[in-house]
């Protein structure tokens, strides 16, 4: 257990790309895809101190499901918002005043490891913010809006990040506070913490990590490691 560690589950997104149904309620191995982490993860920080953000109209229908499938862990559940940023802003209003930093996970990253949350928090610890990515192996292009090919991008030093992101967690508030009131669009908190002038540094990561998107998703089980 780490005891300066907050972990924040993000789960409060609309699956639209999904299908009709809440992604993070599909079955994967006989659990919720939502609980995957929360089980990965639990073990590393204090009890009371992992948030689970989620839509405010199903709080109760996740806090039941967590209570069922993984009674032992003590979550909390916070409402999400409509925009990413403000749902993480108010993950972090929860965390025990002891936190000094700050795990981000997408909830639909089931194959995040323990260790591989260690490795970034240790990377956090020495530069203020860290993210594991893998590098970019394919081709890239750059298109108009029609499709039409305009140029091909270089992929030297291009990473495709993933989660959980790890921050001091004092940085990513001020970062927060600097953004606030922009019409800047934010994918990640990573963004956050560059367009406020933090420094973020890449953990290279060769385990499965796939991001649950697509109803196909949940049956692959490619390994889609690139360092």
């Amino acid at each position: 257990m780490i005891k300066d560690l907050g972990i924040i589950i993000a789960a409060a997104g609309s699956s639209s790309r999904f299908g009709s149904d809440d992604k993070l309620l599909e079955k994967l191995d006989g659990m919720p895809l939502f609980l995957h982490s929360v089980r990965n993860f639990y073990p590393l920080c204090p009890a009371g101190n992992m948030i689970v953000v989620v839509d405010p109209g199903k709080l109760a229908e996740f806090k039941n499901i967590a209570e069922t499938y993984l009674p032992e862990c003590q979550l909390r559940f916070v409402a999400g918002a409509k925009l990413r940023a403000e749902s993480v802003r108010n993950g972090m209003a929860a965390l025990v005043s002891q936190t000094k930093f700050v795990a981000i996970q997408d909830a639909a990253r089931p194959w995040s490891s323990s260790d591989l949350l260690k490795k970034c928090l240790a990377a956090a610890r020495l530069h203020g913010g860290a993210v594991p990515a893998k590098a970019v192996v394919d081709t890239l292009k750059h298109t108009r809006g029609d499709g039409r090919i305009i140029d091909t991008v270089r992929r030297d030093n291009l990473w495709r990040v993933e989660t959980p992101q790890v921050f001091n967690l004092e940085q990513l508030l001020d970062a927060n506070k600097r953004i606030s009131g922009t019409d800047m669009e934010f994918t990640d908190d990573s963004s956050i913490m560059e367009a406020a002038g933090y420094e973020v540094y890449i953990v290279c990561n060769q385990e499965k990590n796939m991001k649950i998107t697509y109803r196909k998703d949940i049956m692959n089980e490619e390994n889609d490691s690139a360092c």
